[in-house]
Formats: C-alpha cells, sequence, structure tokens
C-alpha cells in the first residue's frame, strides 16, 4: 500500500556516476572536433532518480558504490548539498567512480555516449545485505538494470510483498529484468527497451499500449513506456491501457528525462495516486527536466510540477 507519513523513505538501488554532457553549438560531424559546451554534474540512473525526489520533498536513501577518487569524493559533497542520504553507499578502494559521458548534438538530442561502470560489478547482494533493516523499512524499492543480474533476483526474492520500481536502462542491460518480470510493481522503460523485453514491435501508440499490455500479463503490475514526442503508454495493475501526449517544451538536454519520468511515479506511488495520475505527474517532471541543461533540473519541485500541468490546462 502507498505510504504518505512524513517518515516514510524510498531506497534506491544502483547507478552513481559522473556525468561530462558535451553540447555542441551546430550540427555535429563526426571525426572533427565540434565547438559547444561541456558540463560535469552528479548523474547515475538511481542517483538521479533520488536527486529529483528530494527536490519534491521525498526523503531518499542512495545504495551504491564509489571509488576512492576526485569523482566519488565530489559526489558525496553534491549529496549533501541537496540533503540526499548516501550513508548506505560504500566507497570501494583502488576502484573508479562510474562516468558517464555523452555528445549531444544542437537540437539537444544526445548522439553517442560511453558508460564507465565497472565498479557496479562491487555492488553485490552481499554487500547490500548489510542494510537489510533499511531496505525492510522503506515505503517502495527502486532500482536500475546498471546492477548485476543475482543482484535482482536476490531483490525479487527477499522483497517480493514490496514496491519494486525497475529501470530499464538500455536494450543490452533490460534483459537482466526477464527472469524477475513477476515481481516488478512498476517498469518503466523506453520504446526500444520495452519492445526488447515484450518481444512486441512498437510502432504506433496502439502496438505500445499492446505491449505494455503484454508486459503486464507477464506478471508486471505497473507498465509505463517512454515514447518521446509520442507522449506515453501505460497498462496499469487492472490491465487497462492509456496514453498520454507530451507538451511541447524547449529541449535543451535530453539527459536525465527519463530519470524524471520514473522519479514523477514514485512520487505518485508514495503520495498514493492511481497511475493514470501519476503519469501526468511525471511527464510533467520530465518535461521540465528537457528544459534544463543538467540531468537534473535545479528548478524541479513540488511547486513548479504543479504550476506546470496547471499551464497545461490553461
Amino acid at each position: 500500500m502507498p505510504m504518505t507519513s512524513r517518515t516514510a523513505y524510498v531506497a534506491l538501488i544502483g547507478g552513481m556516476n559522473m556525468d561530462i554532457s558535451a553540447h555542441s553549438i551546430a550540427p555535429l560531424v563526426p571525426a572533427d572536433s565540434n565547438p559547444g559546451r561541456i558540463h560535469c554534474s552528479p548523474g547515475g540512473v538511481a542517483r538521479n532518480v533520488a536527486e529529483n525526489l528530494v527536490r519534491m520533498g521525498v526523503d531518499a536513501r542512495l545504495l551504491s558504490v564509489l571509488g576512492d577518487d576526485v569523482f566519488g569524493q565530489t559526489l558525496r559533497t553534491a549529496a549533501a548539498t541537496i540533503g540526499l542520504d548516501l550513508s548506505a553507499c560504500t566507497t570501494i578502494p583502488g576502484q573508479r567512480t562510474a562516468t558517464y559521458l555523452s555528445m549531444h548534438g544542437a537540437d539537444g538530442d544526445m548522439g553517442v555516449a560511453v558508460n564507465d561502470m565497472g565498479i557496479l560489478e562491487c555492488l553485490t547482494s552481499e554487500l547490500l545485505g548489510q542494510h537489510t533493516a533499511l531496505l525492510d523499512a522503506a515505503a517502495a524499492l527502486v532500482v536500475d538494470s546498471n546492477v548485476r543480474q543475482d543482484v535482482l533476483t536476490w531483490i525479487s526474492t527477499y522483497w517480493a510483498d514490496k514496491a519494486v520500481f525497475a529501470e530499464t536502462v538500455s536494450v543490452a542491460k533490460c534483459q537482466k529484468l526477464q527472469p524477475v518480470l513477476g515481481h516488478i510493481h512498476t517498469l518503466k522503460a523506453n520504446r526500444l527497451e520495452a519492445q526488447a523485453l515484450s518481444g512486441w514491435p512498437i510502432a504506433s501508440r496502439q502496438s505500445a499500449c499492446d505491449a505494455a499490455r503484454s508486459l503486464h500479463q507477464r506478471g508486471v503490475r505497473n507498465v509505463v513506456i517512454s515514447l518521446g514526442v509520442d507522449g506515453v503508454a501505460w497498462c496499469n495493475a487492472d490491465g487497462a491501457v492509456g496514453h498520454r501526449a507530451v507538451r511541447p517544451v524547449p529541449m535543451v538536454s535530453a539527459t536525465g528525462a527519463g530519470d524524471a519520468l520514473l522519479s514523477g511515479l514514485v512520487y505518485g506511488y508514495i503520495h498514493g495516486l492511481p497511475l493514470g495520475s501519476s503519469v501526468h505527474w511525471a511527464m510533467a517532471c520530465a518535461e521540465l527536466t528537457l528544459s534544463s541543461t543538467l540531468a537534473n533540473s535545479p528548478d524541479l519541485s513540488v511547486a513548479a510540477v504543479r504550476a506546470h500541468i496547471e499551464q497545461q490546462h490553461e
């Protein structure tokens, strides 16, 4: 059941990394130096979702791993600044902090990215087992597919009664979720990831709804599929499908928009919203993030989301 108490918190397991984001001021030219802007900022799917939740007033506890390097120190300092709890995060001696490098064209859309996430092999069920009390008391668990296969199995085995939210991350990594689909409360995926998981070709809004229903029939309680400019399709716990169009907003960068969408879904659950209302809230979170140069918009807040939604009805 959703929890609305002020003492409720969300535990998040997965990636925390340094994002290095490059934005070209002109169309990208391969094999050449492209003038533009470069930003370094905290990132990682689980960490991004956690920050967004904190910015919306939700207590978030992150379980991840950091290297004993400058990036790791920077991520701890940044978390302390916004009030994100990293007390369950472990520093691994001799390891590099996870890093994500992305290149964006003048339109803000990502052209190519490279991720160095090897340190997440150190995020084991044995390490997480040191924090079972924290996981037991959480109102919901959020896990991304950056984690090891055995960690996903461990979570689904020992916290089968929890509301587990899963982020697919990529076409390759989402396959790790196949064996545990029946233990997922809410699955968030993009078009290609949902297609890979369901085996259902997604070429239209209707086929996206069909893919969402197919995943629901395989045991996922709620399925939400991001379709980019075509909006979001979903299937709820009753097997009912829906679609919501996206509100056109200036796109500065697509990085972090999917994480913002997931954070909105978690926020909706914590506050007892039905899935359709949660999707509405989540899309507003994503749209606000699209207008930011950072993966986490510093302007994201409950007030900002409400104002954005109200503008839609004017």
